[in-house]
């Protein structure tokens, strides 16, 4: 699998002839993405050789996860050590043209590449990450099988979730439980708000405790061997009244008909439409201000959005979040949120907890 993601990879980087000679590998995604190593390091790939640049550390993990590359660990003691062994290797290919990832690169560690290189360096524009939108078959068993952890840590904890336990208890809960069932850990922190806190998006556990009628929000994610899932419900215990069911019911139909949407050839910001349409006619337009989803893998939030302005065409193998959402302040909010894969003619949920107010 990591030869076929290199092979991608240098089809689509080396294709237009003295463009770009070389690619420096800084994200740590993108370097266990293409060459299984899971530890700390940079590579640098050109069109003769795979090589990656790490600490002694790191030396025999590196070559006993990354055999289609090389392994060249920094000289102990040495300033600048890896940037010198960088440049040797520029100069022995001839590299003139190198390409960086931009967005990962601190400005510091660019100033000292470009100082101390050889080449020219030339922004790499995402060229891996828009690489890693559509899954490959060991990828999507891997997020399946982190939406399956956290479906069932869900399903676990809700059980214990009564009036008098704080949103702390259930938040710890839930990391513990999912470590239980296989997870290196959580996807994210979780989110956990209830009452009026519950209108926070992105609210952090408190102390508060959970009362009786009032909504609760849970955000929450696993991460299995490197890969996420993402999953938020909305409930209440005893008896909701009559503004959290008006609004509750508007999230619930506008993530319905937004997924049934979702096939090969519709963009995404088409999708977005759909259910922000539907959350605006009913006069609640102004209280969905986040996209309606994203993509998920490696990173918990990744190309591509489901928002206003990202017009990707969706394509068989991504895998993304549908999420939308009505927060009013003071009162509470509202999110449902699930990780769905496209395929080949439409779209199969994977976190499958049931969608249900009442508790």
């Amino acid at each position: 699998m990591i030869g076929d993601r290199l092979t991608k990879f240098k089809e689509n980087i080396f294709k237009k002839k003295g463009i770009i000679d070389g690619f420096l590998v800084s994200n740590l995604n993108n370097l266990y993405y293409l060459s299984g190593f899971d530890g700390e390091g940079l590579a640098l790939i050109t069109k003769e050789e795979n090589l990656l640049f790490t600490d002694s550390r790191y030396t025999e993990q590196a070559e006993k996860e990354s055999p289609q590359f090389k392994i060249i660990t920094d000289k102990p003691g040495k300033k600048n050590a890896r940037i010198i062994s960088i440049n040797e290797i520029l100069k022995k290919h001839k590299i003139k043209k190198l390409a960086f990832e931009g967005h990962d690169l601190s400005y510091s560690d660019y100033i000292k590449y470009k100082n101390n290189i050889s080449a020219e360096l030339i922004d790499g524009n995402n060229a891996i990450e828009q690489i890693r939108i559509v899954k490959d078959e060991t990828e999507i068993t891997k997020i399946k099988k982190a939406c399956q952890i956290i479906t069932e840590t869900l399903k676990e904890v809700m059980e214990i979730i009564e009036p008098g336990l704080r949103e702390l208890d259930i938040a710890t809960e839930l990391a513990y439980t999912m470590r239980k069932k296989g997870a290196l850990g959580e996807a994210f922190e979780s989110i956990v708000v209830s009452g009026e806190r519950s209108s926070f998006p992105h609210g952090k556990p408190s102390e508060k405790t959970i009362r009786e009628g009032e909504l609760i929000t849970i955000d929450t994610g696993a991460n299995y061997q490197k890969y996420n899932s993402d999953m938020t419900r909305t409930f209440i215990i005893g008896k909701e009244n009559k503004k959290q069911k008006e609004i509750y019911q508007i999230v619930f139909n506008a993530q319905k008909i937004a997924m049934e949407s979702l096939k090969p050839g519709m963009k995404c910001n088409e999708v977005d439409k759909i259910a922000r349409d539907i959350i605006k006619d009913k006069g609640y337009g102004d209280y969905f201000g986040h996209g309606l989803g994203h993509g998920v893998g490696l990173d918990i939030h990744e190309s591509p959005r489901l928002s206003t302005n990202d017009k990707t065409i969706f394509l068989p193998g991504m895998i993304v979040t549908v999420e939308p959402g009505i927060y009013l302040p003071e009162i509470g909010g509202v999110r449902i949120e699930d990780t769905v894969l496209i395929t080949e003619d439409g779209y199969e949920i994977l976190t499958w907890f049931p969608k249900e107010m009442n508790i």
